[in-house]
């Protein structure tokens, strides 16, 4: 809606760009109702607008960034004005005076809050059409930051935290931790300024580093960044670091750490190299991180030669040169003395080129509503491919979707850590899975499961989470949503669950994301079992219980689907 008015103005929230375009013509040339009036300060003129919009995201405040409408407002010569509202990011204003207007566009979400604000002039001429870009950019005020350190309480006599945000321009801001007795510190502050840091913290024991971690940080005006860093193990003399991140973000530079080994031996070195996928022709920086303590500069480092036995975390932070852009990549590293490589249980790195199927059984039957295929499983590039599509003529001719499954031919697994790395598909409406089955007593009933399921209309730029459950026949089910603050789509990630006789720890990346305790909850995991992964869909068909639901499936029709597994591996459990 348009409206003519005297002294409009506007404001704009925080957080994007927006380029809009204004075209000015004669006023009887049509646009938007009730601005075509015939001045008497000239002939007239019109204004058209067009927005584009750029996001990024990284560890977010807690509003959405999308822009959802946008106000725009002019004010013209002899107090004549104008004011707009659209949902589009163009709009074309007609019938106004010859003379300077000065044009403010104001963005906001879908919840009314302001995300932008641009103010750009224009000299409107006499049966002109005038375009005026304008870009909308964030809210310079300051946002709110909350921080939560955890740490096992036991384990420090003087435990501090050391804590600062890094900015792009080398500025640098302490952040006073207040330390708790229960193993726990907290920090909270309403005034820092809006735009991307670096936080680089560091668990301290007097003078000691046991722990530490760096990841990049988003501050929107008037919006809340809130995390909590655990760290469960502590290098006192070896530990390991989780971390859990609960804030969302605008789209990041999208960084990954090449050359990265999950494990040496001492006296060894690892070349590391910074890959950005996202960063076009922009210039970068890059820092490296080691337990929080500076590791280097630039694309290329070497690590390992004077690195002890223990448990590393790497963090590599990326910059755009102007500041605007930043993004974060995490590393787990084990480094051990000669002879003490981890020894795992089962492995599969699918190296060989094709599945070894005295390993694997691949799924020929059909479950879930879809027929599955060895067609639908194979390796390619040295990882293993399943295969989803929902081939409208044969589903109307059996009612079935082509789906995949494939599952261990071992099935006496017992307590342990099982790891994969996975990248799941973007596209909406289909179900990739990774979970333990137990048929020990056959039929149709698994007795004990446990899950972890993408549902992909679940995951996105925007919004993540991740389905996690326990199943079995002699207990009721359980199931929870993890969110999570990235998307589990954009990149691979290692996910997996570590199960011992006392709970089940779902992780991503070595970030716990949820334990469940058997003698807190109705289920519990005694027997053995065997892994599968599958990948499958459901008719949603609303009115109608099931599946489909909460799948919402299908996906776009007679278009191949497809689940990456790069490795799998399990580590028997160790009192």
């Amino acid at each position: 809606m348009n409206n003519h008015k005297s002294g409009a103005h506007a404001v704009v929230p925080a957080l994007l760009l927006l380029p809009l375009v204004l075209l000015v013509v004669a006023a009887c040339e049509g646009g938007v109702p009730g601005l075509g009036a015939e001045s008497p300060h000239g002939g007239g003129g019109s204004l058209q607008l067009r927005f584009d919009t750029v996001s990024s995201m990284s560890l977010l405040p807690d509003i959405s960034m999308q822009p959802a409408s946008y106000t725009v407002t002019g004010l013209g010569p002899v107090q004549e004005s104008f004011s707009a509202q659209t949902e589009s990011r163009h709009l074309r204003v007609d019938g106004l005076v010859t003379g300077t207007w000065t044009v403010t566009v104001n963005a906001h979400n879908a919840d009314g809050q302001r995300i932008g604000r641009g103010l750009e002039t224009v000299s409107i001429v006499a049966a002109g059409l005038q375009e005026l870009p304008i870009a909308v950019r964030p809210l310079p005020g300051p946002g709110t930051l909350e921080l939560e350190v955890r740490w096992p309480q036991e384990q420090l006599a003087s435990p501090d935290v050391d804590a600062r945000l890094l900015g792009y321009d080398r500025s640098e801001r302490q952040l006073p931790f207040s330390n708790n007795a229960d193993g726990r510190a907290e920090f909270a502050a309403d005034d820092i300024d809006a735009g991307y840091y670096t936080l680089a913290l560091q668990l301290r024991d007097g003078e000691s580093v046991v722990a530490g971690a760096s990841t990049t940080v988003r501050i929107a005006e008037d919006a809340r960044t809130s995390g909590s860093i655990v760290f469960d193990q502590l290098n006192q003399p070896a530990g390991a670091v989780d971390v859990e991140i609960t804030p969302d973000l605008d789209r990041p530079l999208e960084v990954t750490i090449g050359g990265a080994l999950e494990s040496m031996q001492t006296g060894t070195v690892m070349q590391l190299s910074a890959v950005v996928a996202n960063a076009a022709d922009q210039q970068l920086f890059f820092a490296w991180y080691l337990n929080g303590s500076s590791a280097g500069n630039g694309q290329q480092i070497e690590l390992g030669a004077e690195l002890p036995t223990g448990n590393y975390r790497l963090d590599l932070v990326a910059y755009s040169s102007d500041g605007r852009r930043s993004g974060s990549a995490t590393h787990s590293l084990h480094v051990y003395s000669g002879g003490s490589e981890p020894s795992y249980d089962f492995i599969d790195t699918f190296q060989d080129g094709e599945i070894d199927t005295a390993v694997w059984q691949i799924g020929t039957w059909t479950e879930h509503g879809g027929r599955l295929s060895r067609d639908r499983v194979y390796v390619q590039d040295d990882m293993l491919v399943m295969v989803f599509e929902y081939d409208t003529q044969y589903y109307q001719e059996t009612g079935l979707f082509k789906s995949s499954a494939i599952q261990t031919r071992r099935d006496d697994f017992g307590y342990g850590r099982w790891e994969a790395r996975l990248k799941p598909p973007d596209q909406d409406g289909v179900l990739p899975t990774m979970y333990t089955i137990d048929w020990r007593d056959g039929g149709g009933q698994t007795r004990q499961e446990i899950d972890i399921e993408f549902v992909t209309v679940n995951i996105g730029d925007d919004h993540s989470e991740v389905h996690l459950a326990v199943h079995g026949a002699d207990f009721s089910s359980w199931s929870t949503q993890v969110e999570l603050p990235f998307n589990p789509a954009a990149d691979f990630h290692v996910w997996g669950f570590d199960i011992s006789p006392e709970r089940i720890q779902w992780f991503v990346d070595d970030i716990v994301l949820y334990e469940y305790w058997y003698d807190q909850q109705a289920g519990w995991i005694d027997a053995p079992y065997m892994l599968k992964f599958n990948f499958w869909s459901a008719m949603y068909q609303p009115g109608t219980p099931g599946a489909g639901n909460w799948i919402l499936g299908p996906p776009a029709a007679d278009t191949e689907i497809y689940y990456y597994i790069d490795w799998v591996r399990f580590t028997p459990y160790s009192p």
